[in-house]
């Protein structure tokens, strides 16, 4: 086994903290999935053992416990999903499946008669509350890109293609969700950043942000990633262009990650220099996502996604 428990880079470079209401939101999220019918049977011992509310808990450890509730919603539903991926060996029903999420989203359809579509419809009302049209706007876009590379990963997948590290890079970073995560992470503040603000600097330093959580997971998933064949993660990626073992592949991946941190906190460093006329805002947005990359990985560490799966 490949020792991939512990990433001193993370630890070393970012402070992370937990909610209070931690408990509690793991509690509410699975009785929420149990009450809408779509968590049952081996799934409910399956998610619970995850414990995905406590990856919300960790990334707004300082929000109200009802915005941590939909982040932890919304991770329970994209977790249900991501998994039913992995098992699917067509994109295209995928692709037609994920679209009617979409077009919920969109106030076309109403699946109530199917409980899982029916939480994302429950799911999506809630979180529209009190959130402006850009931002409703961001997050369907950031939630379309999301399913649009997934269904490129089961495609992949089915064929036995590991992608060129090049185009992994490039598809990873939606794939994951982590750009819908930092969306929630802005609502759960209250500062809706306008789009031409969040453009340049800051664009650039969510996005360094999304590579460093991305690697992170492919680093801690390794194991499991590589005992159920699956063909998507950075350092099997690496591999495969260099013709190398895993542990080389590993050894660069890290470089990779820790390259990224820096140059992370060189986008940071600028966005302090040029943030003129001062926005409290931006230096808010800042801290929270460094908080979110440690509470990713701290969740990370500890939860049985990575290596707990019922046959």
């Amino acid at each position: 086994m490949i020792n991939t428990n512990r990433l001193h880079e993370i630890e070393e470079n970012f402070n992370g903290a937990i909610s209070p209401y931690a408990d509690e939101i793991q509690k509410s999220t699975i009785e929420w999935g149990k009450e809408s019918g779509f968590l049952y049977g081996e799934n409910l011992l399956k998610y619970e053992k995850q414990s995905i509310a406590y990856l919300a808990s960790r990334a707004q450890p300082y929000d109200s416990f009802r915005d941590i509730r939909l982040t932890s919603d919304y991770l329970l539903l994209f977790c249900i999903l991501d998994d039913y991926s992995d098992k699917s060996k067509d994109e295209n029903e995928f692709e037609e499946y994920s679209n009617k999420i979409i077009s919920i989203f969109n106030g076309d359809i109403n699946y109530i008669e199917d409980p899982f579509l029916a939480g994302w419809e429950d799911w999506w009302e809630r979180i529209k509350v009190g959130t402006t049209i850009e931002w409703q706007n961001q997050i369907m876009k950031s939630v379309k890109s999301c399913f649009k590379s997934i269904t490129w990963e089961i495609k992949n997948q089915k064929n036995g293609y590991v992608p060129e590290v090049e185009s992994y890079i490039e598809k990873r970073q939606s794939s994951g969700s982590v750009f819908v995560c930092f969306d929630l992470i802005e609502r759960g503040g209250g500062m809706f950043i306008p789009s031409k603000t969040s453009m340049g600097l800051l664009k650039e330093l969510i996005t360094s942000a999304n590579k460093i959580a991305n690697w992170t997971n492919d680093i801690l998933s390794l194991d499991k990633e590589i005992r159920d064949g699956e063909v998507h993660n950075l350092v099997i990626s690496i591999q495969k262009q260099n013709d190398n073992t895993i542990e080389e592949s590993l050894k660069q991946t890290k470089k990779i990650m820790e390259l990224e941190i820096n140059n992370f906190y060189s986008i940071k460093d600028k966005l302090f220099k040029f943030n003129k006329p001062f926005d409290s805002n931006i230096i808010k947005f800042i801290s929270r996502l460094e908080i979110a990359i440690r509470g990713h990985y701290e969740w990370s560490v500890r939860t049985k996604r990575f290596s707990y799966t019922i046959k």
